[in-house]
């Protein structure tokens, strides 16, 4: 039968999945048995069950309520896709390593491209977020505080001061090859995301690096000098990388504290089950705004107390580019206070909706899902979400879609086109 692309080989616990599901190709598996069928632990078995559901491999169903079995159990069986797929992988896949080769390089020119756009701009259009960052922490240098700084843009200094504390090398650095570099460095992250969600999707990561290098948040975060893009790396580092660690949960922690939204996560991990990292993540977030008091004690008191509720120092919040529910109802002309309860009601709600959800997948071992649902909630919860947030949205083209393959190409593509 016909497919779109080839698919993967197998890894070896895919493939002892595999080889048991198609001893009984008709059979509805639950994991239990697949396990002792194909003599994996429960990790690996719900890695190799996660691929193969993204592959079309596998299909996952969920056992309703009231039937002889137990509620909720899942059960897997295997597709006609998952028929040969040895042969179709040696009969799609011979010029691979050329076509690899030449995907990268692809990618490299789009990177290049995208970083010469952004250092080709004058005056303040030249990395302005960044300047922003240097101009308020130089201030702070000097005596006057962090949230008194004011660019040529009208754009001022919205972060924690635990922000400004991490910022301050910034300061000893000449302007030009700090710019470079922060570019590079963004790129850097990028190509890093990349690799993660080609390796959760199993989609090329060429492809997926020139994807992402071409979306509005990406080049957003490229324009502007940005370092949005940089604390969804450190969520991902932290869920998808250290999770296994001691340590879980404390990159989490830091990335929230230099900037408020990736406070969304921790409930995350509190929901899938990962309850110290959590508690980590908030004694982290914890210390972290204490070490900002300790240093500048008045600029402290000023964030906590004043500054981080006047939505209004965030910039223009009723353009286009805000995506969040109180951007939308402000585009629709409603007017506080009831604005502000009607957005609280509407992101609260979704907050929670996609917290289930996503504590859901994590639970199954779909830990990929389960960030990029909390990350595109947070796009919408947020009071402000500016393009170079949302890099989550660009991500969800990824997501597994029960449904044939036509209207999962459908989705994705869709996803990739509105980002």
């Amino acid at each position: 039968m016909g497919m779109a692309t080839a698919p993967a080989r197998p890894t070896l616990p895919t493939s002892a999945v595999l080889a048991a599901m198609r001893r009984a190709p008709d059979a509805e598996w639950h994991a239990a048995d697949l396990m002792r069928a194909a003599g994996l632990t429960s990790g690996s078995l719900y890695v190799a069950l996660h691929g193969l559901q993204r592959r079309g491999w596998v299909t996952r169903t969920q056992t309703k309520a009231g039937t002889a079995a137990a509620p909720g159990r899942y059960r897997y069986a295997i597709t006609p896709l998952a028929v040969d797929t040895e042969a179709v992988h040696d009969a799609g896949t011979r010029s691979r390593p050329a076509v690899h080769a030449a995907g990268w390089l692809l990618a490299a020119i789009v990177a290049l491209v995208q970083a010469a756009e952004a250092l080709s701009r004058t005056g303040a259009r030249r990395l302005p977020d960044l300047g922003v960052y240097v101009g308020a922490v130089s201030g702070l240098r000097h005596g006057a505080s962090l949230y008194d700084f004011v660019d040529g843009n009208d754009a001022p200094f919205t972060y924690p001061p635990f922000a400004g504390m991490l910022f301050w090398p910034l300061t000893y650095v000449a302007r030009g090859p700090l710019e470079v570099a922060w570019t590079a460095a963004t790129i850097a992250i990028v190509l890093g995301l990349a690799a993660y969600v080609a390796r959760e999707t199993r989609l090329p990561a060429p492809l997926t690096a020139i994807v992402l290098l071409l979306s509005a948040p990406v080049s957003s975060n490229l324009r502007f000098g940005q370092v949005s893009v940089a604390l969804a790396a450190l969520v991902v580092l932290d869920i998808a990388v250290v999770r296994a660690t001691r340590w879980h949960g404390v990159i989490t922690g830091v990335a929230a504290a230099i900037k408020l939204t990736p406070l969304i996560f921790i409930p995350l991990l509190w929901r899938a089950g990962r309850r110290r990292a959590a508690l980590v993540a908030t004694a982290t977030f914890v210390g972290c705004a204490a070490i900002g008091y300790a240093a500048v004690p008045n600029d402290s008191r000023r964030f906590w107390g004043t500054a981080m509720w006047h939505v209004e120092r965030l910039g223009h919040v009723t353009v286009s580019g805000n995506q969040s529910i109180d951007g939308a109802l402000m585009r629709l002309g409603f007017a506080d206070p009831g604005r502000s309860l009607v957005a609280m009601i509407i992101a609260g709600t979704v907050a929670v909706l996609a917290l289930r959800r996503a504590g859901w997948a994590a639970r199954a071992g779909d830990w990929f899902s389960a960030i990029v649902i909390v990350g595109a909630a947070c796009v919408v919860a947020s009071p402000v979400s500016w393009t170079h947030h949302q890099i989550w949205l660009v991500m969800a083209a990824g997501l597994p879609v029960a449904a044939g393959a036509a209207v999962r190409r459908g989705w994705a593509l869709l996803v990739l086109a509105v980002m």
